[in-house]
């Protein structure tokens, strides 16, 4: 395991252990403390090893911890799903079988995306960048992805910064936008947890820290992404609030890695809709 990830998992499971009370996991409530949550005896204890063995792993000096330790260590701290896959990922270090963030698409994945109209679509990379979309997504947003500059091409970027991508995305005040902000910082956490040396994405998150003070607490938090909505209410920029289902595929060409959203109406009629004003927009050309 490499000494970044060892950090990381010690401080991910020194916040997890912070944030738990004592009588959520059976013990007795303390009458004072001066310890946030538990104790680090009280995790050694609830997951059947030393207190020295688990104070070790929170200063980042283990190496080599079974996958029964994390197994118990997660049961005591009570992890999700998610933030258990998180600590395996830190733990396992499968970087060399990581394909690197595509930065362009081929030709093919080009066609695909043209195919995929009227429905919208968006390629998308572990930086959160956006390398290509289709006109129907243009449609969707209200504006020309084109027309953006190279740092403005990323979701998180814009979520932060562009009050039409804002709109797009139904946010109208500062609790959303703080909630898409924890959600991105969790994606962005498990992608670094995966390729602990990429420079690139080392360098966005430190980014995303100067940019947002609400990055920079979900960072702090240590938070780990949670599943997605994968139903949600969009604001088409020409036909309105729209409920679309987001699909998800993974897109693997060569060396490289990007994934696919792909938003589907839920019924005829927004289909048909979002048909329409596709067709209508080509022929008024």
């Amino acid at each position: 395991m490499h000494q970044d990830n060892l950090k990381l998992l010690g401080d991910f499971l020194r916040a997890k252990r912070e944030s738990i009370q004592p009588e959520t996991i059976g013990l007795p409530k303390p009458s004072r403390s001066r310890t946030r949550g538990l104790r680090r005896d009280d995790v050694a204890y609830n997951s059947g090893i030393s207190t020295i063995w688990y104070s070790k792993i929170e200063r980042g000096q283990v190496t080599g911890i079974s996958p029964q330790v994390l197994t118990a260590i997660s049961d005591t701290l009570k992890l999700t799903k998610s933030e258990y896959e998180y600590i395996c990922n830190l733990v396992s270090l499968r970087i060399s079988a990581t394909n690197d963030p595509c930065s362009t698409i081929s030709d093919h994945t080009s066609h695909l995306l043209s195919q995929l109209n009227p429905f919208p679509a968006l390629v998308m990379n572990d930086y959160l960048n956006i390398v290509s979309c289709n006109e129907a997504f243009n449609l969707m947003i209200g504006f020309s992805f084109d027309s953006l500059i190279p740092e403005e091409k990323n979701y998180l970027h814009l979520t932060i910064k562009n009050s039409q991508w804002q709109k797009f995305l139904h946010i109208e005040d500062q609790e959303k936008l703080t909630t898409q902000i924890t959600r991105m910082a969790g994606f962005l956490r498990n992608a670094l947890a995966k390729r602990p040396h990429d420079l690139i994405l080392n360098q966005k998150i430190d980014s995303f820290i100067e940019l947002s003070p609400a990055f920079e607490q979900a960072w702090l938090d240590n938070t780990v992404l949670k599943p997605e909505e994968l139903s949600y209410i969009y604001k088409h920029a020409l036909l309105g609030s729209i409920t679309l289902d987001k699909q998800l595929w993974w897109n693997m060409h060569g060396d490289s890695s990007s994934r696919i959203n792909i938003y589907h109406p839920q019924n005829d009629a927004d289909k048909k809709r979002l048909t329409d004003i596709l067709k209508n927009m080509n022929e008024s050309e």
